[in-house]
């Protein structure tokens, strides 16, 4: 008897105008932005290669150490002397763009900066007037709305509908139970609303493939597989839904009227209110105002530390310019002693200086002068930390409280549930994001490391390239990033992905008790 249910129930669903209009309108969003999606991944990745090769060859190009505590080189042919640590785009984007399009891909590593945001490679610039339009969609965004409606507009009349046309009261006069009634409706609902997902799921998946410089492996494939799987739950929640208020209405008009207020409520009033409430809450102009101001009173620390340094050894000022004697520049070098001097001391917020002197004369005086750059800059080192533990609850730590509780109230709504569980798993979220920036921090300090046990900060080519004073960078550390696993992925969008299920199945016994109190005469 549910397979007679259930063919009943399919066929009513598939021969409805709203299945028709709901699949095609979600097929046309689905196309169109899959192919503007696409193109920016494609753009994206194009972006990630070329500063890719920028900064492998960035490093030969580096003479002296102290370079790369600035975001500037001594040569004008080079703009970007400090290493830029880059993150691949994901090109499951196309399916969950998660928090991707409002995270950058580099972040510069900088010896005397934590880092701590990233930037784009190149900025996105398009003559193509739709992608403004589709710039923040998603096939997840499209489920969560379009096919949303679709699953509670078709479930919210199985039952009150059939009430109405007199077609329930002759069902049950059979030897059919309401169990077996219920169960071929909802077996009949997930395999109708299957068709459209798996239409998307294809048309996007064509479109990947069929993309140039775009690599879909083994892991993209378990996780497209994942992610068919949690659109099908987030539409099962929304059918529940509305079966449930089906079965507590005895009127399709009534029941049409409370599932639109309902996928209405829970699919853009509330998630876009607790997000704009907690946006409202951050007002991080004055956390940034306030973090920037603690930073500078620590720098103004560590001048007046170096400006002792230098007073203890006889000298006025950090660095001591007038310890080192300069030799007449040579035509070689002509063009690299426009920084000579107090010129080459260049400091933004007393944290990332330029240091270069060229045509350096050996003298007793180098040794020393050698020794106190070696424990200044170490100083700068200490203090760069400590201006960043200042910073950091105010810029990162206030921030990250503020994402948590987002994500932690959006679990509570199946479309929040839903976009968190799917951009885990396409690998856009912002946690995913904040462990990259995690491993960026690694990285630099396995950059000064590196100068540490060569003792760089002390040595001559820290600010010279004089012939056979060359800085070699040819062992620095690479950076290479680690992106979560499939398992990782999963792991952390169980949370969303129990929430969802959760709501399944209090809404299936919902159902199922309303229906077995129902009043079909």
């Amino acid at each position: 008897m549910i397979g007679i249910v259930f063919k009943k129930e399919m066929l009513s669903h598939l021969l409805s105008q709203r299945f028709a209009a709901c699949t095609v309108l979600a097929v046309v969003l689905i196309i169109a932005n899959g192919v503007l999606t696409t193109q920016l991944y494609v753009y994206k990745k194009a972006g990630y290669l070329t500063q890719r090769a920028i900064e492998e060859t960035k490093l030969h190009e580096i003479t002296h150490y102290s370079a790369l505590g600035s975001d500037k080189l001594s040569s004008p042919d080079i703009p970007k002397a400090a290493p830029r640590a880059l993150r691949l785009p994901r090109p499951l984007q196309v399916f969950a763009q998660g928090d991707e399009q409002q995270l950058g891909q580099a972040v510069k590593v900088l010896l005397f900066e934590v880092p701590y945001q990233a930037e784009e490679v190149s900025p996105f610039q398009s003559s193509n007037p739709y992608l403004a339009i589709f710039a923040f969609f998603d096939m997840v965004y499209i489920f969560q709305l379009v096919l949303g409606l679709l699953a509670i507009l078709i479930a919210s009349e199985t039952v009150s509908g059939e009430k109405e046309d007199g077609t329930l009261r002759l069902m049950l006069t059979t030897n059919v139970s309401r169990a077996q009634v219920l169960a071929g409706k909802l077996l009949a609902g997930l395999a109708t609303l299957a068709i459209p997902t798996a239409l998307g799921f294809i048309l996007l998946m064509i479109l990947l493939l069929g993309t140039e410089n775009i690599e879909v492996g083994v892991g993209e494939w378990v996780r497209v597989g994942l992610l068919f799987g949690l659109s099908l739950l987030y539409l099962l929640v929304f059918y529940l839904i509305g079966l449930a208020i089906s079965c507590a209405t005895h009127r399709s008009a009534t029941s049409l009227i409370y599932a639109l207020f309902t996928w209405a409520l829970l699919a853009i009033g509330l998630p876009n209110g607790i997000s704009a409430w907690l946006n409202e809450q951050a007002n991080m102009g004055e956390k940034y105002a306030e973090a920037h101001h603690k930073a500078a009173q620590v720098w103004k620390e560590f001048d007046q530390k170096v400006t002792d340094l230098a007073r203890a050894h006889g000298q006025t000022q950090y660095f001591p310019w007038e310890m080192v004697e300069r030799l007449p520049p040579t035509s070689e070098r002509g063009t690299m002693t426009s920084l000579g001097g107090t010129d080459a001391y260049s400091i933004r917020d007393g944290q990332t200086p330029s240091l270069y002197l060229s045509n350096v004369a050996d003298s007793p005086a180098l040794a020393k002068f050698q020794d106190i750059v070696r424990v200044g800059e170490r100083l700068r080192l200490k203090y760069a930390q400590r201006a960043w533990n200042e910073k950091a609850p105010l810029i990162e730590g206030f921030p990250r409280r503020i994402q948590r509780l987002n994500v932690q109230l959006q679990r509570l709504l199946p479309a929040g549930a839903y976009t968190q569980a799917a951009s885990a798993l396409a690998g856009t979220s912002r946690r995913e994001y904040d462990d990259f920036i995690d491993q960026v921090r690694a990285y630099r300090g396995q950059v000064i490391t590196f100068l540490e046990d060569r003792d760089a900060f002390g040595s001559r080519e820290y600010f010279n390239d004089d012939p056979g004073w060359r800085a070699d960078l040819r062992d620095l550390p690479r950076f290479d990033e680690r992106g979560w696993t499939v398992a990782e992925s999963l792991r952390h969008a169980l949370p969303a992905l129990t929430a969802l299920t959760l709501y399944a199945t209090v809404l299936f016994v919902l159902a199922n008790r309303l229906f077995a109190r129902y009043d079909a005469m």
